[in-house]
Order: C-alpha cells, then sequence, then structure tokens
C-alpha cells in the first residue's frame, strides 16, 4: 500500500499543478490591459461628458442672453407705450384748449355787439347830458344844475372803469393768433385761463356798463319835470333826444 502511494501521489501532484497553474497566471497576464482599456474608455467619456456639459451650458447661457434681451424689448416697449399715451393725453389737452379758446374768441366777438350798443347808449347819455346842462344856466335852475352834476360825475366815473374793457375785447377776438407758435400744451391752457379771466371781466364790465346806462336815464329822465317846473322849454328835436333815453 506504501509502494502505491509513493509510485501515484507525485504524478497526481504534477498533474494538478500543471492545471492550476495556467489558470492562475492567465488572470495575471491578462488583468492589467483590462484596467488599462477600462481607463481608456473611462477618460474618453469623461471627455465627452465634459464637451456635452460645455454645450449644455453654452445652450443655457444663449437661452439667458436670449431671455434677458427678450425682456429688455418688451420693457422698451412698455415704455414707449406709456409715453405714446402720455403724449396722446397731452395733445388731446392742447386740442381742448385750443377749442375752447376759439368758443372764448366767437363769444368775445358776440360781446363785441353788446359793447358796441352800450357805447352808443352812452354817447347818446353824453349828448343829453350836455342838452340839460346847456339848459340849466339860468338861477331858478341852479339845483337842478346840481343834480345834474352829479349824474355826470356818475357817467364820467364809469367811463374810467370802462376805458380798458375795449382793448381787453379786441384782445380776446384775435387770443388764438397770440399764442406762440410751437407752444405745448402749458403754453395753450394757460392762455386759455387768461382768456377766461378777461372774459368774464368783460361780461361784468358790459353788464355793468348797460345796467349804468338805465340808471342814469332814468335820473335824467327824473329832472324833467323839473325843468318843466322852472319854465325851461325843450324843441321837438330835443324831446326827441330825451326821449330816446326810454329805450335804454
Amino acid at each position: 500500500m506504501k509502494i502505491l502511494i509513493a509510485r501515484f501521489v507525485p504524478p497526481i501532484l504534477a498533474l494538478f499543478v500543471l492545471v492550476t497553474v495556467p489558470s492562475a497566471i492567465q488572470p495575471l497576464m491578462s488583468g492589467p490591459n483590462q484596467k488599462q482599456v477600462g481607463k481608456a474608455n473611462n477618460k474618453k467619456k469623461t471627455a465627452a461628458q465634459k464637451k456635452k456639459e460645455m454645450d449644455q451650458r453654452k445652450k443655457a447661457r444663449e437661452r439667458a442672453e436670449a431671455e434677458r434681451k427678450r425682456k429688455i424689448q418688451e420693457e422698451i416697449k412698455r415704455k414707449q407705450a406709456i409715453e405714446a399715451a402720455r403724449q396722446k393725453r397731452l395733445q388731446a389737452r392742447e386740442d381742448e384748449a385750443k377749442e375752447e379758446i376759439e368758443k372764448c374768441s366767437i363769444e368775445a366777438k358776440g360781446m363785441d355787439f353788446g359793447f358796441q350798443k352800450m357805447l352808443e347808449s352812452r354817447e347818446m347819455l353824453h349828448r343829453c347830458i350836455r342838452l340839460m346842462d346847456l339848459k340849466s344856466s339860468g338861477g331858478k335852475s341852479a339845483k337842478i344844475k346840481l343834480k345834474l352834476h352829479k349824474i355826470e360825475e356818475q357817467f364820467k366815473s364809469k367811463g374810467k372803469d370802462l376805458q380798458g374793457v375795449f382793448l381787453s375785447l379786441e384782445k380776446i377776438k384775435n387770443s388764438d393768433a397770440k399764442t406762440p407758435k410751437g407752444g405745448n400744451f402749458e403754453t395753450w391752457e394757460k392762455t386759455l385761463l387768461e382768456v377766461k379771466r378777461e372774459l368774464t371781466s368783460i361780461s361784468s364790465a358790459l353788464k355793468s356798463g348797460q345796467s349804468s346806462n338805465k340808471s342814469l336815464a332814468r335820473l335824467l329822465l327824473g329832472l324833467i319835470p323839473e325843468y318843466v317846473q322852472a319854465g325851461i322849454e325843450f324843441s321837438e328835436e330835443e324831446k326827441k333826444l330825451i326821449k330816446k333815453l326810454t329805450s335804454l
């Protein structure tokens, strides 16, 4: 038995070594080559990934820049729209002011007719005062003359009040022409305010003048009975002139 073991064990061990050693050597020989290939593949993937990431970042920057420009353009358009709306409102105010000034000019032309009529009435009053002053030169008419002079003072005082009305009226009639060319809405609105103030003043002066004429006419007519009582006579022409006072 020992002899058999001694004879067969060495060949078996040798066979085992021959079988196992190559299989162990093969991984040692092939191992480094596979790792190197893996590392190379990893390097290739990393470079591609980096390029991909760079491209993605570039596209992201481009999208961000495009969005920024889009917002800038939207903001510009928004501001332009706001400015256009503002200019439209200002132009509307300017047009409205011009239209109102033209209306004031037309109204002033209508007042001019009334003003001229009022001046004609004052001229008639002046003629009557002069006539009655001449008639009251006698001694019996001293009281009449005193009353007449008081009426004349009222007449003259009202005349001073009316001195600037005609010039103001002429100014308003041509107020649109007096506005500087190229004036903005503020210029036109300022002109409109001035025109309205002057127009109001003229209207008030015109009414006051007409009222004064009627009051003076009544005072003069109230003196006629005193002239009659004083024995002062008037010719037919003078009577016609005095009678016109009743129409004021």
